[in-house]
C-alpha cells in the first residue's frame, strides 16, 4: 500500500522531532502494519522495546487522542489491505489457546471499564433510567443486539423499554418528550441513523444515555450521560463482555432499590412465559 493512500503510514514516515524511543515505535509499526492492528498498548511497547507511557506519547505525537484512536487507524489500514475475503487474524492453532487469548483481552477490557466508570456516574445513570417516563433504546448492527439485552434486563425488573427500529428511528424519537429518555448505542463504525436520531433528540431537549466505545466518538458528544464499553477482541468486531457487565450492574442496582417489586415483576414475567417452554 502506498503512503499516499495510507494516512497513518504518512504520519509514521513524516512525523517530525521523534525521540529515539518514538522512532523505534514508528519503525516497529512500519515493519508490522498488519499484525500491529491486533496488538494492545502493552504488546506494542514490548515489541518496540519501549514502555507504555512512551507509546501513548508517541500516539499523541502523531495527533491522535491516544493509543486507542491510533489503533483504530491500524485496523482500518489492515482492513483495506486484506479486504473482506481474506483472513487477517491468525488465532492460536489450539482452541484452548484461543480461549485463553480471548479471555485475556476481555480481562483488559474489564480493567478499562472499571477505570472509566465510577460510583457517581453509575448513580446518575440509574436515577435517569428510573425517573424517565418512557425509554427508547436504539442501535443498529451489533448495537441492536445490545439494545435487546438491555431491554430484556430492564423489562424483567419492571422498567419498560421500547426497542427502536433502524428504519424508523426519527419517527420514534419524535414521539419522545423532555420527561422521556433516549438510550443510544453505537460503536465504530458508527451508525449514521443512530447519530442522526440522537442529534434530533438533543435538539428537542430529550436526555440521551449513550453506550459507545470511545469518549471521543461522535455519539458521545451528543450525550447527557455516556458509558464507555471497551471491546477489543481477536476479530474485527466488538466484544460484548463489558456491555453485559454494565447492563447487569445497572439492572441489579435498580432492582436492589425495590427488591420485592422487582421479584414480583420477574415472577409475573416467568408465569407468562412458562407455557412457551418444555418441561423436562
Amino acid at each position: 500500500m502506498s503512503a499516499t493512500k495510507n494516512p497513518l503510514l504518512n504520519r509514521l514516515h513524516s512525523a517530525p522531532g521523534l525521540s529515539p524511543s518514538q522512532r523505534q515505535i514508528a519503525d516497529c509499526l512500519i515493519a508490522n502494519m498488519n499484525e500491529a492492528a491486533l496488538w494492545g498498548v502493552e504488546e506494542l511497547a514490548a515489541k518496540s522495546n519501549t514502555c507504555v507511557a512512551t507509546v501513548v506519547r508517541f500516539a499523541k505525537k502523531l495527533d491522535y487522542t491516544g493509543y486507542l484512536e491510533m489503533r483504530k487507524s491500524l485496523v482500518s489500514a489492515a482492513k483495506k489491505q486484506y479486504g473482506r475475503d481474506e483472513q487477517l487474524l491468525q488465532a492460536p492453532v489450539q482452541a484452548s489457546a484461543t480461549l485463553l487469548e480471548v479471555s485475556r483481552r476481555d480481562v483488559k477490557n474489564i480493567e478499562i471499564l472499571l477505570q472509566a466508570v465510577n460510583e457517581n456516574l453509575l448513580q446518575k445513570v440509574v436515577k435517569q433510567l428510573v425517573r424517565s417516563r418512557n425509554r427508547l433504546a436504539i442501535g443498529d448492527g451489533v448495537s441492536a443486539l445490545m439494545t435487546r439485552q438491555l431491554a430484556y434486563l430492564l423489562i424483567n425488573i419492571g422498567l419498560p423499554v421500547l426497542e427502536g427500529n433502524p428504519a424508523d428511528f426519527a419517527t420514534q424519537v419524535g414521539l419522545l418528550e423532555g420527561k422521556d429518555l433516549l438510550i443510544a448505542i453505537s460503536i465504530s463504525p458508527y451508525s449514521q441513523e443512530t447519530l442522526d436520531a440522537a442529534a434530533y433528540a438533543r435538539k428537542r431537549g430529550i436526555p440521551i444515555l449513550v453506550f459507545t466505545d470511545s469518549l471521543t466518538s461522535p455519539l458521545a458528544k451528543l450525550a447527557s450521560l455516556v458509558l464507555q464499553i471497551p471491546g477489543e477482541n481477536l476479530l474485527f468486531t466488538h466484544s460484548l463482555t463489558t456491555f453485559g457487565i454494565l447492563t447487569h450492574t445497572i439492572a441489579t442496582s435498580i432492582a436492589s432499590q425495590a427488591p420485592q417489586r422487582a421479584l414480583r415483576k420477574m415472577r409475573e414475567v416467568e408465569q407468562v412465559a412458562h407455557r412457551k417452554f418444555t418441561k423436562i
